[in-house]
């Protein structure tokens, strides 16, 4: 007869052959239920014990009313702060921000240093806060 083993908290326990047979039919049992759970549904308690955001997944996060209202004053406030601009600080707004130019890019195609572009970004952006 030989000797069993299975492993329970790190240590190595004997026992006969059908406990054996038993125990790791059990173990094969749970990682399959764990397989199919993972590809096909997964129930609540596992999603929870996994710290899986449930809540954000289970439905379209819905926006609210007083949000788009919000975004939609803030950009009207947008409009009116960047009509206070000078045509140099629009073009300088416009080619950052709604053609995502680089810094970099809009410097060497308005041939300035690159830390002149920055330092005016900086102020434009101040201004624009002022207004809003």
């Amino acid at each position: 007869m030989s000797d069993y083993k299975i492993k329970i908290k790190d240590q190595l326990i004997s026992v006969n052959e059908e406990v054996y047979i038993a125990y790791y039919k059990m173990a094969r049992r749970e990682r399959y239920l764990e397989e199919v759970s993972l590809k096909k549904e997964l129930s609540y308690n596992h999603l929870i014990d996994k710290e899986y955001p449930i809540e954000m997944k289970m439905s379209k996060r819905q926006k609210l009313i007083e949000d788009e209202v919000i975004k939609k004053i803030m950009i009207e406030k947008m409009i009116k702060a960047i009509e206070n601009l000078t045509d140099s600080e629009r073009v300088i707004i416009k080619e950052l921000f709604w053609y995502e130019k680089s810094e970099r890019e809009l410097a060497n195609l308005m041939n300035i240093p690159r830390t002149t572009l920055h330092s005016k970004k900086i102020n434009i952006i101040n201004k624009l806060k002022k207004f809003i």
